[in-house]
């Protein structure tokens, strides 16, 4: 069977995708034909043509890879390939959306304003938190703590992402779900994580050594199932197929809310998705092959 593997892309997760595709490779080039593309090159669709793939495997993370494009693009050549399609993909790219549809649903998720002024009249208190509609990997991200910081949180919000919004900020115990599956779901082992940083950002995502992946995690059983339970359900509610990582707090009440979906989660040695599988006792290249697997099916 042939295998492409997308890796790269043109977005600000490019070095991250990198190296979730390198991972991916190493993983299935003894038992695969397989290669690595770059969407971003400009001879792309003449070299991914060439190949005549069976299968492609999407490292993709964020812009074009996320979002339902490369998804739709995959679909109108008739190939199979690992992840959600194009709808799950597409909505969960966009954080304003999802959660738009996680509220409809009753899935607890932090309130929300969307912005479109420097000076927008919040209706809760500080601290609070900027967000970009659709980047992940915590990309222009900020905590502010006060309204003198607010205006450049949102101009920085604004330089990467066209749709920005505040969410209130929620205290408490950060933890992630990995969930493998179509319609058949298997929830990863929970995951707590913990940094000396500000919060769980891009430096403490990817530099070995700024956080550290508590499983399980130190918080009560019955807290912990009811977070698993959410993950699920806005799994199955957000159409979600093939793999996604939740991205959870847990507050001082032991309520579990939800701050983001990735449909197409870290597949580096640092990340958190390989991590959750590992203590399910599911390898890497094993992962990897699941993943094959539901594409195919789906």
């Amino acid at each position: 069977m042939k295998i492409v593997i997308l890796a790269g892309g043109d977005g600000p997760e490019r070095e991250i995708s990198l190296m979730s595709g390198k991972s991916v490779f190493n993983a299935l080039k003894e038992k695969y034909n397989i290669s690595i593309l770059d969407p971003a090159k400009k001879n792309f669709i003449k070299e991914f043509i060439a190949e005549k793939p069976d299968f492609v495997f999407i490292a993709l993370h964020g812009g074009k890879g996320e979002s339902g494009i490369i998804q739709g693009f995959l679909e109108t050549l008739g190939l199979p390939y690992s992840g959600s399609s194009v709808l799950p993909s597409a909505i969960c790219m966009n954080k304003i959306i999802s959660k738009r549809l996680l509220l409809s649903y009753g899935i607890p998720t932090p309130d929300f304003i969307e912005i479109n002024s420097l000076e927008p009249d919040i209706p809760f208190k500080y601290p609070v938190v900027v967000k970009p509609a659709s980047l992940g990997s915590t990309i222009g991200i900020s905590i502010v703590e006060s309204e003198k910081n607010l205006k450049k949180s949102i101009k920085s919000a604004w330089s990467v992402d066209k749709e920005v919004f505040i969410e209130k900020f929620i205290e408490g115990t950060e933890i992630t779900f990995g969930i493998i599956g179509n319609e058949k779901l298997q929830v990863l082992p929970a995951i707590e994580i913990r940094t000396k940083r500000k919060f769980y950002d891009y430096t403490a995502k990817y530099k070995k050594g700024q956080s550290i992946h508590v499983i399980p995690p130190q918080l009560p059983v019955k807290v912990l199932k009811s977070a698993r339970d959410i993950a699920a359900k806005t799994y199955k509610v957000l159409k979600c197929q093939g793999f996604s990582r939740m991205e959870m707090i847990v507050d001082k009440h032991g309520k579990a809310w939800i701050l983001d979906v990735n449909t197409i989660p870290g597949l580096t040695n640092l990340s958190l998705f390989p991590d959750a599988a590992k203590h399910a006792g599911i390898s890497f290249t094993q992962l990897c092959e699941k993943l094959i697997q539901l594409g195919f099916e789906r």
